[in-house]
């Protein structure tokens, strides 16, 4: 094998992985649409992004942000949901509509790309704490 090929196979692999957020990383410009297709704007006043990856977290969510109605607004936060393992037919036959019930919006992460950046452990939630889009501190939490 040439270097030249070598070399090629080495940064392939690399370039298909963007790289996972970090604290002190800006949070990147991501277009994001809730389950009512209205955009999802992430700008300086956020202050936390709450992410879920499971249905068992969406679920802890959602019983969350039913007993704290106003969690989101009055902490300048924001709650997505990785949907980029969810078979699209699912999403929109089930949990759209069901979605469409809940009274707070749910940004959904769609892309693939954008997914892979989002920090996660395995069964917790991924909790960014946020100043003028700097990531500040990086949790994992089974609950809020």
């Amino acid at each position: 094998m040439t270097i030249k090929k070598w070399l090629f196979a080495m940064l392939i692999p690399v370039s298909l992985f963007a790289d996972v957020l970090q604290e002190n990383g800006i949070f990147p410009n991501v277009k994001l649409k809730d389950q009512f297709e209205k955009e999802v704007v992430i700008n300086a006043q956020t202050k936390q992004i709450i992410i879920a990856f499971t249905k068992a977290q969406g679920e802890t969510m959602k019983v969350f942000l039913e007993a704290n109605p106003h969690y989101l607004s009055d902490n300048n936060a924001l709650y997505m949901m990785d949907a980029t393992e969810v078979p699209s037919v699912i999403m929109s036959m089930f949990m759209m509509p069901k979605f469409k019930k809940y009274g707070y919006s749910v940004g959904l992460v769609e892309d693939k790309q954008t997914a892979q950046t989002l920090p996660k452990q395995n069964d917790k939630l991924t909790v960014l704490s946020l100043d003028n889009l700097r990531i500040t501190q990086i949790d994992f939490k089974e609950a809020l």
